[in-house]
C-alpha cells in the first residue's frame, strides 16, 4: 500500500458521505478517494476489486488503481476525468436543460440496467438488502420478517446495479451550454455497492434522493430544491419506464401510469434507507415512518 502526503502533494477537491478526493498535484491523470476512518480497510478493499471488475465489463467508470493510505485514513487511487461534473451539478447550473439532461441519465441506468454479469462476479443485491435488514437497530425481529418477505418476492435478474444510483453518481465531461450531441464522457462512480439483480432496488435511491431526503441534504449535496428533484423523477420516470419498449408494463402491468411506477418502488426505497441507516449509523425519524407506512408495521 503506497503511502501518500495530502498537505504536500495533493489538493482536497471534493466531499461525500464516505470521505473526500483530493487531485495530485504533481501527477494530473489520477486522483485519491479517501474515505473515513469509520471504514475498515477491508471494506475498501472490496470497493477496490469491485471497481477493477466493473471497468473489465465496460461499464463507463474511472480506471482504478491502488489502496494508498496517509497514515490515518485508507483511500483508492482512480484515473482523473477532466472538466467532469456530476449530473446533479450540470441540472443546478443549467436548469434549463433539466429536461434533455434527465432523459440522458435515464438513458444511461437503462443502458446499465441491460448489462448481464457473470453469475458470482459481484454481490447479489437480493442479499445486500437482507444483510443491512438485520445489521437494522429499530425495528423488531417480527417487523423484519414482514420486509423480508417483501424481499423473497424480489425477482432475480442477472443485469447490474450501481447500488447507489442517483444524479450525483454518474458524472459527465460536457461543458455548460455545449450541444448535447458534442463528443464527451461519461463515468459511474461511488461503486462500493455495485452488485448484480432486479433494477427496481437501484430505482429505489433514485426515489429516495427525489422525494424522500430532506430540503437542507439536497440543497447541500445535490444544489437543488425538492421541486427540482420531483420535477427530475417525472422527467426520468417517462424516459426510463415509458419509452418505446414500456418497461412500466413489463415491471407494474400493461395499463401502469406514472403513480404506479412510483408506489411499486417504493418499497425498494424503504430497502435502501437501510443502506443509509448502515453508513450513518442511525435511521433518521422521518426514513423510520417511510418504511412503516409502507410496510403496514
Amino acid at each position: 500500500m503506497d503511502i501518500v502526503d495530502l498537505k504536500k502533494d495533493y489538493r482536497k477537491s471534493g466531499e461525500g458521505a464516505n470521505g473526500d478526493s483530493y487531485d495530485c498535484v504533481n501527477d494530473a491523470s489520477f486522483m485519491l478517494k479517501m474515505y473515513n476512518t469509520v471504514y475498515p480497510t477491508e471494506m475498501i478493499a472490496t470497493e477496490l476489486d469491485i471497481a477493477r471488475k466493473v471497468f473489465s465489463l465496460g461499464i463507463p467508470s474511472p480506471q482504478p488503481g491502488n489502496l494508498v493510505t496517509d497514515g490515518e485514513r485508507i483511500g483508492i487511487r482512480f484515473q482523473r476525468i477532466f472538466g467532469k461534473r456530476s449530473f446533479a451539478r450540470m441540472i443546478a447550473d443549467e436548469p434549463e436543460r433539466t429536461e434533455p439532461y434527465t432523459r440522458m441519465f435515464a438513458q444511461y441506468c437503462r443502458q446499465l440496467h441491460s448489462t448481464q454479469c457473470p453469475d458470482g462476479m459481484f454481490p447479489d443485491g437480493i442479499s445486500q438488502a437482507r444483510n443491512l435488514l438485520e445489521c437494522d437497530k429499530v425495528f423488531t425481529q417480527d417487523e423484519k420478517n414482514v420486509i423480508s418477505t417483501f424481499i423473497d418476492s424480489i425477482p432475480q435478474c442477472p443485469t447490474a446495479l450501481h447500488g447507489d444510483m442517483h444524479i450525483g453518481n454518474l458524472i459527465s465531461t460536457l461543458p455548460a451550454g455545449s450541444p448535447l450531441a458534442q463528443e464527451h464522457t461519461v463515468n459511474f462512480i461511488d461503486l462500493g455497492q455495485f452488485s448484480r439483480g432486479c433494477p427496481l432496488i437501484d430505482l429505489g435511491m433514485m426515489q429516495i434522493v427525489c422525494f424522500h431526503s430532506d430540503e437542507e441534504f439536497r440543497r447541500e449535496t445535490f444544489h437543488l430544491t425538492g421541486e427540482q428533484t420531483q420535477a427530475i423523477w417525472n422527467i426520468f420516470v417517462d424516459e426510463y419506464f415509458f419509452s418505446d419498449d414500456h418497461l412500466a408494463g413489463h415491471w407494474f402491468g400493461p395499463d401502469a401510469t406514472p403513480q404506479d411506477v412510483y408506489d411499486g418502488i417504493l418499497p425498494y426505497s424503504c430497502l435502501k434507507l437501510f443502506l443509509i441507516e448502515f453508513n450513518c449509523g442511525a435511521l433518521y425519524p422521518h426514513f423510520e415512518k417511510l418504511i412503516r407506512q409502507t410496510f403496514g408495521l
